[in-house]
């Protein structure tokens, strides 16, 4: 599979699956097995459903635009800005309308066409900053 590839799959996921909530997408390029390494969530495709679903719940309007990326060999590396409105519970605390922007980093790892290991960075400090959740 060549590079062009591998970050059409990572952009589908994130910008489809974590965007728009099309589960679809999951179901066909994230390998059941897939191991996470991003904090607090769990491998595979369930875990990752469930944290879209978490995101769609709490979270409307949300956009993932890419702003960089790399690949090298089965890896891809991409840098992603995204924005949202709360608009429903989050962490415990209840709708602000507050608009968001972060970036998020993602890095995934490629086998037979399907995402098989992720790691993810997303800017949670700027998120619960611009919901007014912390303090500067």
């Amino acid at each position: 599979m060549n590079t062009d590839n591998h970050l059409t799959i990572v952009r589908q996921v994130v910008e489809q699956g974590f965007g728009k909530g099309d589960m679809r997408v999951i179901d066909n390029l994230i390998s059941d097995d897939c191991v996470e390494h991003q904090f607090a969530m769990k491998g595979g495709k369930e875990g990752l459903k469930k944290a879209i679903l978490s995101l769609e719940a709490a979270f409307s309007q949300r956009n993932y635009q890419l702003v960089q990326y790399a690949v090298t060999g089965d890896r891809v590396w991409t840098q992603y800005i995204a924005t949202g409105v709360h608009t429903g519970a989050f962490l415990g605390h209840p709708a602000s309308g507050k608009k968001f922007m972060i970036d998020v980093i993602d890095i995934a790892k490629i086998e037979k066409g399907k995402i098989c290991e992720h790691w993810g960075i997303p800017d949670r400090f700027a998120l619960l900053y611009q919901l007014g959740l912390i303090e500067p």
